[in-house]
């Protein structure tokens, strides 16, 4: 029993971390990502003020959700659009102008 327990606090822990892991990988590369898309900073920050607005929107649909549903799955649904979009901001074609 003290192993699933284990198993279920790393799990908890990993899914705990994923959102301060992106902040914290994103954050730092405002500038590059402005220079690269030849976008003002302002424009450029208004992509993170879109990413808090979208995280406290979902906040709404995740309660209900996770009331029918019970937690886990709007949780693995919303770790499985993470990685899918992960993925695909990796396997983007870069441009050089």
């Amino acid at each position: 029993m003290s192993r699933r327990i284990a198993h279920l606090a790393l799990l908890l822990g990993l899914i705990t971390a994923v959102g301060p892991f992106a902040i914290d990988i994103y954050l730092p590369a405002l500038p590059t990502l402005g220079a690269s898309l030849h976008a003002s900073p302002a424009l450029v920050q208004m992509s993170l003020t879109v990413f808090f607005v979208i995280i406290g929107v979902c906040q709404l649909f995740y309660g209900p959700l996770s009331d029918v549903f019970g937690r886990k799955p709007p949780i693995y649904l919303g770790l499985v659009i993470f990685a899918v979009g992960s993925v695909g901001c990796a396997l983007a074609p870069t441009s050089k102008r």
